[in-house]
């Protein structure tokens, strides 16, 4: 079978101001009609650069290709005019980016924005504009599509906004489709349901798809072939189902390596260092001057949760978007109104006011998802790790000097770190940093609001091994919120299912995964671990 589309010893070299970077080395590739290509590797192994290339989306100042072709329908796209690639783009080849808060335009609606991708001849009058945006909304099973029209990116969910990315991108029924990391940080469902969708309408349409992806049990199991990158260079390619049951090179077999067992022994019979019960958080509706709506004046978000955390012990929270988990993240630290009983190293702090609650602050930190948002850019390592000890203001700059330098050694960051600035690092470096501006408070328990979720399979490994020996070298209690649950599997002693705040299913690790006693929690587990 011929390819659709060939990349031949494709080089993509980046002209920096300390000299030629080669991001891409002698690559080659073939996509093939009606099938997946997966091309995986860790961070900056180039995988969105080879993407990238294929449409010529790099700054052309900046980048140049010395050797190489990528041929598609007889024509060399790397030697195409601007004009020529513009006809192809959006309609022979399309593209779903990894971000799409960041890939849609916040200022205009979804109608707009998928009108704008819709052939201007073949849909010319505003009436088939309307009525071919409202077949793709309905084709990526958007419900009530008419009602989602007029609304802007931010009034989507995250898979909703995933979903209006891949109907822009099918606008036009595209040869091949380019899908860069199409599912990142989104739940396990949604995942499931965004790839079958990718298969129905790449069966429907005979489309090849190239697949850019760190999630490699979503890619054996959607992927025809897999390509292997590292460093710029194609280390391995074969069928997923050799690839996997039986990877030849080192690199890949790393990849491939199962998470270890990281749940640390741990003293169930101790006093409990949490202790929740029958936790509520209720939300006041927005108002409203239309009282006929009988809108309610009150929204639950949680109702009922209940659990306890014991000292060194991991508790795993799991559920889909808008189950909970991070209001009960902000419920446990106090950052929002709750109600029921909340006892923390024997106090009761559910009762307490800001005031009284503030000197026991510190022992309950929080690690964010996301570090590059959560670290301020205009602040040095040094600054931000240093920060917490500055509110407390009960140490010398020597002392909080030498406490700041400890606590870098110890999460694994060179101190010649301290006098530089978040983005010079990669994110692991920065969840490190995240990490240790937690710890230098010296917190009884950390709260992890899914720290590994946009991070390569790789660099969890090591983010969760670094926490796994800070809990055994401090007994650290951790509440591990995440939608990966072999993550979860491998690093929680006991689980907690959220759905729609309500709290369906609370099990230790073992008995959640072998027999989970709730249908949901039983759906989860077979979209994570298929």
């Amino acid at each position: 079978m011929q390819p659709l589309l060939s990349i031949k010893n494709l080089q993509t070299v980046f002209l920096t101001a300390e000299g030629d970077f080669p991001a891409v080395k002698d690559l080659s590739l073939n996509l093939y009609a009606g099938k997946t290509l997966a091309l995986v590797g860790e961070s900056g192994s180039g995988k969105s650069v080879t993407a990238h290339s294929i449409l010529s989306l790099l700054p052309p100042n900046k980048t140049t290709h010395p050797t190489g072709e990528i041929i598609y329908n007889g024509r060399d796209l790397l030697q195409l005019k601007d004009a020529a690639l513009q006809k192809l783009r959006g309609q022979d080849i399309c593209m779903i980016f990894q971000e799409p808060m960041t890939a849609l335009n916040p200022l205009h609606t979804i109608e707009h924005q998928i009108a704008e991708c819709l052939d201007k001849i073949q849909y010319r009058q505003a009436k088939a504009r309307k009525k071919r945006t409202l077949e793709l909304l309905s084709q990526v099973k958007i419900n009530n599509p008419a009602s989602r029209l007029k609304s802007y990116p931010h009034e989507l969910s995250g898979g909703q906004r995933q979903r209006v990315m891949i109907a822009m991108a099918l606008a036009n029924e595209p040869k091949i489709l380019i899908a860069d990391e199409p599912t990142t940080a989104l739940d396990v469902t949604v995942q499931k349901d965004i790839l079958e969708l990718l298969q129905a309408l790449q069966q429907k349409n005979n489309m090849a798809i190239l697949l850019i992806s760190h999630d490699l049990p979503m890619v054996k199991a959607f992927a025809d072939t897999v390509a292997v990158m590292q460093s710029g260079k194609i280390v391995e390619t074969n069928d997923t189902q050799s690839l996997f049951s039986d990877p030849q090179h080192i690199y890949t077999q790393s990849l491939l390596s199962d998470m270890p067992d990281l749940r640390s022994n741990y003293d169930i019979n101790a006093e409990p260092l949490f202790d929740v019960k029958m936790l509520n958080v209720v939300f006041s509706a927005p108002k409203t001057h239309f009282k006929h709506l009988l809108k309610p004046d009150e929204i639950q978000i949680l109702e009922n949760i209940s659990f306890t955390l014991k000292p060194g012990e991991t508790l795993g929270i799991v559920g889909e978007s808008g189950s909970g988990k991070s209001t009960l993240a902000k419920a446990l630290l106090k950052l929002i109104a709750c109600t029921g009983n909340m006892t923390f190293q024997a106090q009761d702090i559910g009762q307490m006011n800001e005031k009284t609650f503030k000197p026991m602050r510190h022992k309950l930190q929080i690690v964010f998802q996301d570090p590059f948002a959560s670290l301020n850019p205009r602040m040095t390592v040094q600054q931000l790790v240093e920060e917490g000890l500055l509110a407390q203001d009960q140490l010398k700059q020597a002392d909080r000097a030498q406490q700041v330098l400890d606590i870098i050694k110890r999460v694994g960051m060179p101190e010649d770190c301290l006098g530089r600035f978040a983005h010079e690092f990669s994110g692991g470096q920065r969840q490190r940093i995240a990490i240790a501006r937690a710890l230098i408070m010296k917190p009884s328990c950390l709260i992890l609001d899914e720290p590994t979720s946009a991070l390569d399979r790789t660099i969890q490994f090591q983010v969760l091994g670094l926490l796994h020996e800070l809990q055994q070298q401090l007994n650290l209690s951790y509440i591990f919120i995440s939608h990966d649950l072999s993550l979860v599997k491998s690093f929680c002693h006991n689980v907690l299912v959220l759905k729609d705040g309500q709290q369906v299913e609370y099990s230790d690790t073992a008995t959640l995964f072998s027999d989970a006693k709730n249908a949901y929690t039983r759906r989860l587990i077979d979209a994570a671990l298929a």
